[in-house]
This record gives structure tokens, C-alpha cells and sequence, in this order.
């Protein structure tokens, strides 16, 4: 996916035209509210954000929807796509929706028929940049999530902090960086493509020569950023303003090489137990009430007219840069291979 910087200014939709689309779509989720109430509940996979917010989406969905609980199931890429499979192959059905780090997966899941075709009324209120992912209504993009440089400000100012990726391999930050691990996290997974597309792969050859701390999830930056384990790292940048909220010394740098833009697809499983929640859920991931507790968890909403959070910068005011689909597919794979040789995990 390529995200035009200039989409992020405004929105080209004048309330008047908008008003009957919503209308619309209303009484369409009303009715699918209806014919969900029955099914009771919903099971939700995961990945890109962290086990706090997703939990904070669910209790909101069930507050606007009170007959529907949510079972959030979180965890990384490579652990929710393995959960899933192993679902699959012993023929079992939990996962109603997917929401994943790596359009891969979804592009996987449907080659081998396993995603339930739905257009959601809402799909075309998002972004118009954030539309039309997948020409069959497989999935959807439902968030955007973007991976900075994180520093601990205890330890570095801002002024002394990286500014670009490559600074993250001077020698004064040896022993002192963290990143996670390409062949378990989706986002980390993208960053990681981002930087060889940029760099070569000798970004990484050097990376290793700084004796990084790597945990699996981008997440991860950020807990041991916060700690002072480390103090610097690649992260992502909501994680990282939530816990700088609650007071932890923490804080972004958006470099200027590129802010790595992650987009996150949701599909509804084929064989979902709840398809009626399922595609109700499908219909809020894409609507103003969950784009606002996005937005409230320090995030990037998809929509337009959400307010942001302090530190939240527009994307139009940086510069942002995406992964495409041939490389999240292709290049995520052979790179995380050769980041296990180099960094022997």
C-alpha cells in the first residue's frame, strides 16, 4: 500500500454528502446488531495493538453493543498466524476476526479460502488511502500504526537522540539499542524491510556489531526503554506515548529518513462461529468509536475529523514511508532468515 502524504491534510467529504451515507449505514449495523444478539459473543485475534487497548476496543464495543462480549485474543504475528493454523488443521473454530500486522497472513488465508467475503457499509468512510485493500471485501485495513525511534529520556535528550535510523549505529549507543525480532512481529517484520530497501542489508550486519537487545515484539523497545535496559530503539510510537502519559521517561523521534507506516488488515474467519458479531465488529473496527479510542490510546486513526492526542503528529507533517505488498510477502520471510544467521536468534 502507498500512503499519499497529502491525504492526511483534510478530509474531501463535505458533511451535507456525508450525512446520508450514515444514515445509511446506521440502520444497516442496527440490523446486523439485531441478528447478533443471539450469538452472544465474539472472538477476537489480535496483533497490532498492545493487550491494554485491545482490551479498552472490546469493553467499548460491548458498551455500544451490550448483548456482545469480546474475547480479545492478543499476541504477535507469527503466534496469532501459528494459533490460527493450528485452529484450522485440527478443525476447530474460534477466531471470528483476524486483525493482523502482516497483510501476508491475510493474503495467505485467502488463497486457501478461509476468509468470508463481507463489504462493510463503512468502508468507505475511512481514509480514502485506507480503501479498497482487497478488490474481493476479504479484508479491510482497520488500522495504521507507526514505528519511530523511542529514547529514555532519563538517559538522552532530545537534542543528543537519534534523528535518523542510521544513527541508531554510532557507536555511543553499543549495548544500548533495542529492536524486535523480524520473524515474530509483524511491524518489527515491515521496519525490518524498510530498512534493507533503504540501506541494504548491511543496516542489520552493522546492527549486530551494537549488541542489541531484540525481543520479539516491537513492543518490547518499548518496556525496556522505559526500564533503562536500554535507551534507544525502534518502537512503536503509540505504545511509547501511552507510557510516556503514565509517566514513564520516554519519548519519539519521527526520523528523518522515514517514518515506517504499518497497515493492518481484519478479515472474518470463513468458518466463524459468530458472523453476525463478526461483521458487526467488522463494521466498528472501521467506524468513529474505535478510531477514537485509537486516537485516545495515543494512535493514528483511519478516519477522518478524529482529534489527536498531544505528541500525535498528523502523518502530513512527517515523512512516512510503507511497505508494499510483494515485500511484506516476499522480502519478510528471507529477511527474518537471515536476521536469525547474523544475530543467531
Amino acid at each position: 500500500m502507498s500512503i499519499n502524504r497529502r491525504t492526511f491534510v483534510a478530509t474531501g467529504l463535505a458533511a451535507s454528502a456525508f450525512a446520508p451515507r450514515l444514515a445509511m449505514s446506521q440502520d444497516a449495523i442496527q440490523a446486523l446488531y439485531e441478528a447478533a444478539k443471539s450469538e452472544g459473543e465474539i472472538t477476537w485475534y489480535v496483533v497490532p495493538l498492545a493487550s491494554e487497548s485491545a482490551e479498552i476496543v472490546g469493553q467499548k464495543f460491548t458498551e455500544l453493543f451490550p448483548e456482545i462480549k469480546v474475547n480479545v485474543v492478543r499476541s504477535t504475528a507469527s503466534v496469532a498466524f501459528q494459533r490460527l493454523n493450528q485452529d484450522i488443521d485440527s478443525g476447530v473454530a474460534i477466531c471470528d476476526v483476524l486483525t493482523t500486522s502482516s497483510i501476508a497472513h491475510a493474503i495467505d488465508l485467502k488463497a486457501r479460502d478461509l476468509l468470508m467475503p463481507y463489504a462493510p457499509v463503512r468502508k468507505g468512510e475511512v481514509i480514502a488511502e485506507f480503501q479498497n485493500l482487497d478488490a474481493d471485501d476479504m479484508y479491510h485495513v482497520t488500522t495504521a500504526g507507526p514505528m519511530c525511534i523511542v529514547y529514555n529520556t532519563d538517559d538522552v535528550t532530545e537534542a543528543d537522540a537519534p534523528k535518523n535510523w542510521t544513527d541508531l549505529l554510532e557507536p555511543e549507543w553499543k549495548g544500548k539499542v533495542a529492536i524486535g525480532h523480524p520473524g515474530f512481529s509483524g511491524y518489527v517484520g515491515i521496519w525490518g524491510v524498510k530498512m534493507q530497501e533503504l540501506y541494504g542489508y548491511e543496516f542489520f550486519e552493522k546492527l549486530v556489531d551494537q549488541d542489541p537487545y531484540i525481543g520479539r515484539s516491537s513492543i518490547d523497545v518499548v518496556t525496556t526503554t522505559v526500564s533503562g535496559e536500554t535507551i534507544v530503539g525502534a518502537g512503536p510510537a503509540a505504545s511509547s506515548l501511552s507510557a510516556s502519559s503514565k509517566g514513564n521517561p520516554i519519548a519519539n523521534i519521527y526520523p528523518t529518513d522515514g517514518t515506517v507506516i504499518i497497515t493492518s488488515p481484519s478479515g472474518i474467519l470463513a468458518n466463524a462461529p459468530h458472523p453476525n458479531a463478526a461483521k458487526l465488529f467488522s463494521e466498528f473496527l472501521l467506524g468513529a468509536e474505535f478510531n477514537e479510542v485509537i486516537a485516545e490510546q495515543f494512535g493514528t486513526p483511519i478516519r477522518s475529523g478524529i482529534a489527536l492526542q498531544p505528541g500525535v503528529p498528523a502523518l502530513d507533517q512527517i515523512k512516512v514511508i510503507t511497505a508494499t505488498s510483494d515485500q511484506i510477502v516476499n522480502d519478510i520471510p528471507e529477511l527474518s532468515e537471515k536476521f536469525r544467521d547474523t544475530f543467531g536468534i
